[in-house]
């Protein structure tokens, strides 16, 4: 019986050391497929042994994710997957002022309808079974997909690289947006002009987009006359360069997602701000639901720029400033009407241009 028990033990120790190298295996070849697709520049010994061990990590949480049978959103790897904390905390930047005003009260829409832009109105018709009613102080809108991603009027994604600079995106995407609807002119415009002369804000420490619309009063110049270093540098802005100015701006009905629809198709993309957390650096597709980001301070700007429904899961379409590489070219979509990683807390829009 004594030799029984030795041979079991024995049998399950072999077991585990098979388990734990094939284990191991796995994370070697995804680790070289990884640097195949990610070549780094790394050339001390203890910076690769740091950029591996990051990765294992990351591994490590996207394969456990990716598993569930039931999650509503898929990760993968990117350049993020070897980076540490502080390395990430370098892609965010959002840092909401205390007290913030507001120039303008909350503005409903009383016209809706009549509003929608005539490729939205197509496409309700095309899809008939949408057809649900959201009320609005006693007014209506339906609701039926929005998606400006394809709007002329909506720049490519930018990337603000390791600057704390998403406020300065934030803030830039929607005045473009609104530039154009009034001129019928695409327009570039730039945040490097704010990462650099707004003082009000701390260029690659962080900002606010609202704060960032107010010192935009005075014009905002063209990416081509004033282009994106991703560092803080002297103030080069000139009256010359200008492509708009802000007019006025304000704040949407704070977590009341119905008004966020309403301000979407009366004034475009709106700037908001959200909670970061590991699993959003690894996005690559679905609906993002994780509840670890949910009721913490918000460390990002981004711009939502529709919403829609995916498999029964109401979500909004959000423009991050990561590159057109990251998550699905350069979008996430996350969940709607649940204040997901306070998406609906901040919502802000520029309401016209000068």
């Amino acid at each position: 019986m004594a030799k029984m028990g030795y041979v079991a033990l024995a049998l399950v120790a072999i077991f585990c050391i098979v388990h734990v190298q094939g284990l191991s295996d796995d994370v070697e070849a995804a680790w070289e497929q990884y640097q195949a697709h990610h070549p780094s520049n790394t050339k001390s010994h203890t910076d690769a042994a740091k950029r591996k061990g990051n990765f294992v990590k990351t591994h490590e949480m996207i394969q456990k994710h990716n598993k569930n049978k039931n999650a509503a959103y898929q990760l993968e790897h990117n350049d993020f997957s070897v980076m540490d904390e502080a390395e990430k905390k370098l892609y965010t930047g959002a840092v909401a002022p205390s007290g913030s005003r507001f120039l303008i009260a909350d503005q409903q829409l009383d016209d809706s309808m009549r509003q929608i832009p005539t490729s939205v109105i197509i496409s309700f018709f095309q899809i008939r079974f949408i057809s649900i009613i959201i009320y609005i102080e006693s007014k209506c809108i339906t609701s039926f997909q929005l998606d400006y991603r394809t709007n002329t009027c909506l720049a490519p994604v930018k990337n603000q690289g390791s600057c704390g600079s998403c406020w300065a995106f934030t803030a830039i995407a929607p005045l473009e947006f609104a530039q154009c609807k009034k001129s019928g002119a695409k327009v570039i415009l730039s945040e490097q002009q704010l990462v650099d002369c707004d003082p009000n804000n701390g260029g690659c420490n962080g900002g606010w987009y609202t704060t960032a619309w107010e010192y935009l009063k005075s014009g905002s110049a063209r990416q081509s006359a004033y282009s994106y270093t991703a560092v803080k540098g002297t103030c080069k802005f000139s009256t010359s360069t200008i492509g708009s100015k802000v007019a006025t701006y304000g704040s949407v009905t704070s977590k009341s997602p119905s008004s966020m629809q309403a301000a979407l198709v009366r004034y475009g993309p709106l700037s908001v701000a959200i909670t970061v957390i590991n699993s959003f650096y690894s996005y690559k597709s679905g609906v993002y639901t994780d509840a670890a980001c949910d009721n913490k301070g918000v460390n990002h700007g981004v711009v939502v720029v529709g919403w829609g429904n995916l498999s029964g899961v109401d979500y909004w379409i959000v423009r991050n400033s990561w590159g057109s590489g990251w998550g699905s070219s350069g979008y996430i979509l996350m969940q709607r009407g649940v204040n997901k990683c306070s998406i609906e807390t901040y919502p802000a829009a520029v309401a016209s241009v000068v």
